[in-house]
């Protein structure tokens, strides 16, 4: 049984892949096995595996596309102590695995750690990783976590599963929010979870704000945080991140920044589509005003 369990959903990015792989070849504590989840089938990933498989232990399955179901896929495979979930464009600084399993040893009452990001100039990346090292808990959940900041106890697992109709690559209009919810479910079972800024990630800048993000990619954003927080009856939250992006919205406006203005508003309109809407995407008031109709 190894210490680590490292799950990586690929989508076939094969140059980002050859980056993570070498931060993982290059740490001091070697006791993990790596799970690379294919979505794509693609062979290329597999000139990438070769490269590295005298290096570590490296076991290659694939999946539909979607990122919770390639989760979930090697979620059933893993045999870790610890399991993680880095994507195919992240990388492991040195040391980060030898620090964490101490992490780990030394914090018995949690089962779940999220760990901040830097970017390629090791600045902090994200406004989710803004604030100090505390608790998990649901009103920062949303601030705290994305899916290669993850590391989790097995035992906190049970019989948790990322949502398939959730998240990247899934058939709904829930782009994101499936590591949010996931955490959410293990919380529930009573499992204590901590942010801890002291350990860093490596992970490509993503700001909402910037030319990168497309109007549609923040609608998409929007609504599976609205989906999730729907799932969870966090109306009040729910409330207070449509409030947050309006007024976001409003003062980048004020600023002459339209572009940014338009994503928060988009982001804002998801919001309000995932509240209202169920798993298989379809606007809920809308069905229920129709069924009143036709009666």
């Amino acid at each position: 049984m190894p210490r680590f369990s490292l799950i990586v959903a690929t989508i076939g990015r094969t140059t980002e892949l050859r980056c993570l792989l070498d931060s993982l070849a290059r740490q001091e504590f070697r006791d993990y096995e790596v799970i690379l989840v294919d979505q794509n089938d693609d062979d290329r990933v597999q000139d990438v595996l070769d490269d590295f498989v005298d290096r570590m232990p490296l076991m290659r399955t694939s999946s539909a596309k979607g990122a919770s179901r390639a989760r979930n896929a090697g979620v059933a495979l893993a045999s870790g102590e610890i399991i993680a979930f880095p994507d195919d464009d992240c990388w492991y600084p040195c040391g980060l695995l030898r620090n964490l399993d101490q992490w780990f040893r030394d914090n018995p009452m949690y089962s779940i750690l999220a760990v901040g990001a830097v970017d390629e100039a090791g600045i902090s990346s994200g406004n989710r990783w803004v604030q100090n090292s505390c608790d998990l808990h649901p009103i920062n959940i949303f601030r705290t976590t994305f899916c290669s900041s993850l590391f989790l106890r097995r035992d906190a697992l049970g019989n948790a599963s990322f949502d398939e109709g959730i998240g990247p690559g899934s058939s709904t209009m829930f782009g994101c929010g499936d590591e949010t919810d996931f955490v959410l479910n293990i919380m529930t079972s009573g499992f204590r979870g901590r942010f801890d800024r002291a350990w860093q990630i490596g992970h490509p800048r993503r700001d909402m704000l910037s030319q990168g993000v497309s109007s549609g990619r923040a609608v998409t954003y929007g609504s599976g945080m609205g989906r999730v927080l729907r799932k969870h009856s966090m109306f009040v939250l729910w409330i207070g991140l449509l409030t947050y992006d309006l007024l976001r919205g409003l003062i980048v406006v004020s600023r002459g920044r339209l572009a940014a203005a338009s994503l928060c508003f988009a982001h804002a309109r998801g919001l309000v589509r995932g509240f209202v809407a169920d798993l298989d995407g379809q606007d809920v008031l809308g069905r229920e005003a129709a069924a009143h109709l036709s009666e």
